[in-house]
């Protein structure tokens, strides 16, 4: 009997290398008679049911940004962003060159510890802009000021000269007078002037009119931000809340900085601190280096020396613990914009620099003590934002339309708009059913051997609420699972990434949620491709859970903070969703939606075998 199978899969297998060896298209052998076993693709339309909600508050502390300004939109009302955080003194221990202790006891062995008497010259608040320095072509010329990103050889300052070869020469390729001497680079034989270290960036986060003005002002907090949570007996971190607002509850003291500011987005010069004798020229005058460009507030300096620069040595300087005791913080705000203007700051490199002089003994380096002197000695500390830092959000006179929808969702009444917002304004969707059940279209596709070749939710613009102004658009959605905050299927079997170094929060394209454009460039939806999702579904009876919808500024941040609402229910919110403040309208899912081409929608397409 063996022997008789195994001769028969002999000529089987024969056959098939004959087959094989005289047929160029081999590949496609069998391929016929397969596809025989299925229809033609088909596509059904499923509904989706939408619900509006809206925050009570979000929680914002502990993020990798914070915002500051404010935005207006006619329908979604104003925003207004400000922000509260602590001082991180863990590494500050020691002005000018000897601890506090040293100089009180002095030293019988080192005749330079003296009393150093440190005097705060200058007190800074440095909140550095989000930026960028892409140079795709690699010729000294970020790809934002590059008349062609991908020519090395492009002449971006019409000079005559490549930007490459100036580049490589120490001028400037965005200038034709590098040194700005009057003398044309290509005519000029001495361009030493120029600081050929010097950067230009492109700045990220800076949304609306850069050119406008505004006051800023800076307090000091007088509430203390506790790191735990005594609620749950210090066992845990304390969230802290987009409206825990402890300026308007009184909780501030000193005035630190209140003055009209407009931004400037120019590297900071550092010079050096001290002068090298033996070389010229002067270092005090020579730039060390520089800082990227920022919004610097000057603070009060007479405070600063106060509450800091006299305390060394001090218990209040000694552990972080005792400094937020001492110490609680900053309330950071804007106000009176002439235009709008909305920043996204970058926190985690946010400091206080402290410029001071001191007194230095100098030996000029011998043993002789008729040649030594006491002089003024230059130096910088800085005081890093850390501890507790969130953020604090404002919105005002949004729609009467946007409160009545949530009214409605409330009621279990689909919504016909979607409103999003990350720090107000989220959404719930419903696939299939408004109550999660089997419905009878769902039932008759699940009853049927079906492959679910592709599935996606479509969202389109309303374009009667946002009128052709697309400039704040976001630029991405995020579709996840409502009750626990956990990504889908799709996205956890998305590693699409994009290579492009000017791209921003454009990896997972598979999955998408990116903003959509027509043939004119002209935003008109966003799309999410949610296939194994569908297919778990249909095909191997996963639950059809509800899915949460919301914006997203990095779609790799699947962490996750809390939002609650009115009731004091809580909420899973993706961490990215409360970093902007910009809205969008969308069609919803009511049957009352005038525009049906636009009706919110679950497109599946796929074959039966």
């Amino acid at each position: 009997m063996q022997q008789k199978v195994l001769l028969k899969f002999s000529i089987i297998l024969l056959s098939i290398i004959f087959v094989l060896s005289c047929n160029k298209d081999y590949y496609s052998v069998g391929i016929e008679i397969f596809d025989q076993q299925f229809d033609e693709l088909k596509t059904k339309t499923f509904p989706i049911f939408s619900y509006q909600q809206s925050l009570d508050k979000v929680q914002t502390n502990n993020i990798a940004s914070v915002q500051l300004g404010t935005f207006n939109d006619d329908f979604f009302g104003k925003t207004n962003s400000a922000f509260i955080s602590q001082l991180d003194v863990f590494s500050l221990q020691t002005f000018g060159d000897f601890n506090q202790d040293q100089e009180n006891e002095g030293s019988s062995t080192d005749i330079r510890v003296i009393d150093e008497d440190e005097q705060l010259t200058a007190v800074y608040l440095d909140l550095p802009f989000f930026n960028n320095t892409n140079d795709s072509d690699g010729d000294g010329v970020i790809d934002i000021y590059d008349s062609d990103p991908s020519d090395q050889q492009s002449d971006s300052d019409n000079d005559g000269i490549p930007d490459i070869t100036e580049s490589i020469a120490g001028l400037d390729p965005l200038s034709n007078d590098s040194d700005n001497d009057g003398i044309l680079d290509i005519n000029d034989d001495d361009n030493s002037t120029y600081n050929n270290e010097s950067q230009v960036y492109e700045i990220d986060s800076i949304f609306g009119n850069r050119n406008a003005s505004f006051d800023l002002k800076v307090y000091q907090l007088t509430y203390y931000l506790s790191s735990l949570d005594p609620n749950n007996n210090f066992e845990s971190s304390k969230e802290y809340f987009s409206n825990d607002n402890f300026y308007q509850k009184g909780f501030y003291g000193k005035t630190l900085h209140d003055n009209t500011v407009t931004l400037n987005f120019e590297e900071i010069p550092v010079l050096f601190a001290e002068d090298d004798p033996n070389t010229d020229p002067d270092e005090l005058t020579q730039v060390n280096y520089f800082e990227t460009p920022r919004l610097r507030a000057p603070l009060d300096v007479t405070f600063f020396q106060r509450y800091i620069m006299n305390q060394e040595g001090s218990d209040k300087l000694t552990n972080q613990a005792n400094f937020n005791n001492y110490f609680n913080g900053i309330i950071v705000r804007a106000e009176n914009f002439s235009d709008d203007l909305f920043m996204s700051l970058d926190v985690i490199n946010a400091k206080l620099v402290l410029e001071y002089d001191y007194n230095f003994y100098n030996t000029n380096g011998t043993d002789d003590l008729s040649d030594d002197v006491i002089e003024r000695k230059k130096k910088v500390n800085t005081i890093p934002l850390g501890g507790v830092t969130y953020n604090l959000h404002e919105h005002t006179g949004y729609s009467q339309a946007i409160a009545e929808e949530v009214v409605a969702s409330n009621d279990n009444i689909p919504s016909e708009k979607i409103y999003l917002n990350g720090t107000k304004f989220v959404s719930k969707l419903k696939l299939f059913s408004d109550d999660n059940s089997i419905s009878s279209e769902l039932k008759e596709l699940k009853a049927k051997d079906v492959l679910i070749n592709e599935a996606n939710i479509v969202l389109h613009l309303d374009d009667n609420i946002h009128k052709s102004n697309y400039q704040f658009l976001p630029k991405r959605l995020y579709v996840y699972s409502y009750k626990d905050g956990e990504p889908v299927a799709d996205y956890n079997k998305d590693f699409s990434q994009s290579f492009s170094p000017t791209a921003v929060n454009a990896n997972k394209f598979l999955f998408g949620g990116l903003l959509q454009y027509d043939s004119n460039n002209t935003p008109t939806s966003y799309k999410f491709n949610i296939t194994n999702h569908i297919s778990n579904i249909v095909r191997y009876d996963s639950l059809n859970i509800d899915l949460g919808l919301t914006t997203t500024y990095n779609i790799e941040d699947v962490t996750l903070k809390n939002g609650y609402f009115t009731n004091l229910s809580r909420l899973d919110l993706p961490s990215p969703s409360i970093a902007l403040p910009f809205p969008v309208a969308l069609f919803g899912s009511s049957s009352a939606d005038p525009d049906f081409l636009k009706k919110l929608k679950l497109e599946v397409i796929y074959t039966e075998y």
